[in-house]
């Protein structure tokens, strides 16, 4: 299934109206809760990729070790990959899903994506508070 007839049909079951338009480079924009994941059609399967937020100021090498352990093996990502925006200033989540799937498959595989952003954001939050601290 294609990514536009997936999306419709999460939208209507979760009575979100119309599906956002796709933008210049193809991405679909949907919005949960506080962010934003983009979602792409591959040839087959899906791509989605969301920010997470800005890297901690304080003991930032300490943040990056620990986003190469959620990395390693997927562990703490679920199969995604943390990452950083180009100029290093944000952290990002992304996911390939390279193969057809159905929409339950679809609508898991988002949800999980959704949950390890929030996850992450979370953490985040926790790691600066914590850096303030000491």
């Amino acid at each position: 299934m294609i990514l536009k007839t997936l999306l419709e049909q999460l939208c209507q079951e979760l009575g979100l109206g119309a599906v956002p338009p796709v933008d210049e480079l193809k991405f679909y924009h949907f919005k949960i809760s506080s962010f934003d994941i983009a979602m792409k059609d591959l040839d087959p399967g899906f791509y989605f990729s969301s920010n997470i937020g800005p890297l901690p100021k304080k003991k930032k090498e300490d943040f990056l070790m620990l986003l190469m352990k959620a990395n390693f093996l997927g562990q703490g990502t679920g199969g995604a990959t943390l990452g950083l925006k180009e100029d290093e200033s944000f952290l990002t989540l992304s996911l390939s899903l390279p193969y057809e799937m159905n929409y339950k498959a679809f609508k898991d595989s988002l949800e999980d994506f959704a949950n390890f952003v929030e996850y992450w954001k979370k953490e985040t939050v926790r790691f600066e508070t914590e850096a303030e601290k000491s």
